[in-house]
């Protein structure tokens, strides 16, 4: 009994000597984890930040209502408070629900330049608190549009701008300046200023104050904060050249040398052999680009549609990311009554509309002054010129370049020429045909040389080119009556459709690569945001492109389908419903008949389409021969996936654009209107 007792209690013994040998152990672990944590979070401090700070703050992107102190509409309703300004303007629309209180932030367009303001009536003030990096300074500009109803004492004839910094309980005056109410006769008086940060600060409070006569349009132009950075955001170009077919560029295998600047840009990037836009007119294609959204998924499919608030936007994913975002373009279907201005600070839709000889010159100008201003921002730059589009009227010599002796016209309004869109299935002679094409080759050259060769130049010069993601593309082609019409918007073969892609990588890598496999313009943007690594793999997957970085890397993929669309009587054209779908190389057109009515619309007889038209293209490239009734099977299928798609369309408030008087003579002037 002894014997056992001892045993138990030598157990007994062992057992606590155990316990307390494992709780030791515990806490020794329990301390070494706090001492690992404690130390963690201490060296945390000493490291830099994984994120690194935005490149470039909009004050106007933190303002809701409680950032206003003072505003003269906060006593009235939650209504959008009364501005007048000479060129009115519209409250700013944001991605998402967000707020505008009082509609103070709005996009204020003066002459073909629309900009982000911050309406700030007599007596306005309003605050913006955060992080304030060292280097850092400030871009704003200032204005009154309009003096108040009545008129003011000659006390009361100025309104002070004045802009107060706060830091650690201490206030200065960062920035003063009195402006004088507009003379008689005067439009408006705005200017744009730049001050610099103190170096020892960080965490700063900016109050911003307007005083003045009440009433007074007064207002503060997209105040920006740019901050210095290690490693300078990758600057982004997309350029895009209306109604330019791939099959006329020298680089595309073209026999006439149409394309010098844009061969060389292909040399030190990749070339993209077959390209497919989403449509065959202006307005469709470039909300696609913008967008990455098929038609039917955008909706803006016809001339009074606008651009939902709902989507977003490529201007929207750079603006989040610290970009500014500029964007200079020849209007028309490009004009920012459509939408597209929002998520850009500066849109320009006043450079070279269709009948001026010298847009792609306008909007070079235009462009490379800005660049020359702003080459320090991190910046999107998006480029647009109607330049090759009919009429085909560029400055000489470039029109005459490709002529033959005693051509008939040495410049052309081809829509006028055929009696406008009624016309545009008029039969006309080979000779006049290729007079025709020469001068769009013409054009094609003009704007290869002015535009595209003097932005490359310019971006050498101020050692922007080789760091530069680039991007030279088109929106659509045009037709030489190939399919028995000419122009644009009225069917989807392989001339309307095939634009060029050529993307310039930062630092040339890689260079003169080609790739064959279809891609289209909806991939230019989930390329960019992949590339730069601007958004997730989730966000890219709601897109209807797909990134062509993996191509670019030489990895394979499966081939990609491509939809195009074109809506029914755009703009009273007359002109019936057509679709397209390409796959594997093959593509069907579903073609729906014209009504009577429209069929006397027409000087010349449209021809006589089946409803479908099913293609090989890679042994038919022409589209000569229909193998709908031979590949009934093929067809099947290919309506079966339009169903899918359509099926899975996202639902959308529909936006109408409001068509200004200025936009329906540039439509009318287009050709698209009577």
């Amino acid at each position: 009994m002894v014997k056992r007792a001892k045993r138990d209690k030598l157990l007994f013994i062992k057992g606590v000597y155990l316990s307390l040998r494992s709780r030791v152990r515990i806490r020794l672990i329990l301390v070494s984890i706090f001492l690992v944590v404690l130390l963690g979070g201490i060296l945390s401090d000493c490291r830099p930040s994984k994120e690194e700070p935005l490149p470039l703050i909009r004050v106007m992107e933190f303002l809701q209502a409680e950032n206003f102190t003072l505003t003269p509409w906060s006593s009235r309703s939650a209504e959008p408070g009364s501005f007048s300004v000479p060129d009115q303007t519209e409250i700013k629309e944001f991605l998402g629900k967000r707020q505008n209180p009082w509609g103070a932030l709005r996009k204020w367009k003066l002459g073909g330049t629309e900009r982000e303001i911050i309406a700030a009536p007599p007596p306005t003030q309003f605050w913006f608190e955060g992080r304030i990096e060292p280097g850092s300074r400030m871009k704003f500009g200032l204005g009154i549009a309009s003096p108040p109803v009545e008129s003011p004492s000659s006390s009361e004839k100025e309104v002070a701008f004045r802009i107060i910094l706060q830091a650690k309980a201490r206030k200065k005056t960062l920035f003063f300046r009195r402006v004088a109410l507009p003379q008689a006769g005067e439009t408006v008086n705005f200017d744009f200023q730049e001050v610099t940060f103190p170096a020892e600060l960080k965490e700063v409070k900016l109050i911003f104050q307007t005083e003045g006569p009440e009433g007074t349009a007064s207002f503060w132009i997209n105040p920006i904060i740019i901050a210095p950075q290690k490693e300078r955001p990758v600057p982004v170009i997309l350029i895009s050249i209306d109604t330019l077919r791939a099959d006329h560029l020298h680089c595309y295998g073209y026999e006439r040398s149409t394309s010098a600047n844009i061969d060389s840009l292909a040399r030190d990037g990749v070339l993209f052999e077959r390209v497919y836009a989403p449509s065959s007119w202006t307005l469709p294609s470039h909300v696609s680009l913008l967008t990455s959204l098929y038609c039917f998924n955008h909706q803006v499919e016809t001339g009074l549609d606008r651009l939902s608030p709902e989507l977003t936007t490529l201007a929207d994913i750079f603006r989040k990311k610290g970009y500014y975002c500029a964007a200079f373009t020849g209007g028309g279907f490009l004009s920012t009554v459509y939408g597209y201005s929002r998520g850009f600070d500066l849109y320009r839709d006043d450079l070279g509309g269709v009948f001026q000889q010298e847009g792609a010159a306008q909007v070079a100008r235009a462009t490379l002054d800005w660049l020359r201003q702003n080459k320090e921002l991190p910046f999107f730059l998006f480029i647009h010129t109607y330049q090759p589009h009919s009429p085909y009227a560029c400055p000489y010599p470039y029109k005459a370049r490709f002529l033959p002796e005693n051509p008939k016209w040495g410049h052309l309004d081809l829509i006028g020429y055929l009696g406008g869109k009624q016309g545009i299935f008029k039969p006309l002679p080979q000779e006049e045909r290729e007079n025709i094409i020469a001068l769009y080759d013409g054009e094609i050259l003009y704007t290869d040389e002015v535009l595209i060769g003097r932005l490359l130049a310019a971006l050498k010069e101020l050692g922007l080119y080789e760091r530069s993601m680039i991007i030279v593309t088109s929106d659509h082609g045009e037709e030489f009556y190939e399919h028995q019409s000419w122009g644009h918007g009225q069917d989807l073969y392989e001339e309307s459709l095939r634009v060029p892609l050529i993307i310039k990588f930062p630092d040339g890598s890689p260079s003169a690569k080609r790739i064959r496999q279809p891609v289209r313009l909806i991939d230019i943007f989930p390329t960019i945001v992949d590339f730069l690594k601007l958004k997730t793999s989730d966000f890219l997957a709601s897109l209807d492109g797909e990134t062509l970085w993996p191509l670019v890397q030489g990895k394979k993929q499966s081939g990609r389908e491509s939809l195009a669309e074109l809506a029914g009587n755009i703009l009273n054209s007359h002109l019936p419903r057509r679709t397209a779908l390409f796959s594997q190389g093959k593509k069907l057109i579903i073609n729906e008949e014209f009504s009577p009515e429209a069929l006397k619309f027409f000087s010349f007889p449209p021809p006589d389409l089946p409803r479908l038209e099913l293609f090989n293209l890679n042994r038919d490239p022409q589209e000569r021969e229909n193998l709908a009734t031979q590949e009934p099977e093929v067809v099947r299928q290919f309506l079966r996936r339009l169903e899918e798609l359509y099926q899975a369309a996202r639902r959308l408030e529909k936006k109408k654009a409001r068509l200004t008087r200025r936009l329906k003579e540039e439509l009318r002037a287009l050709g698209y209107l009577k």
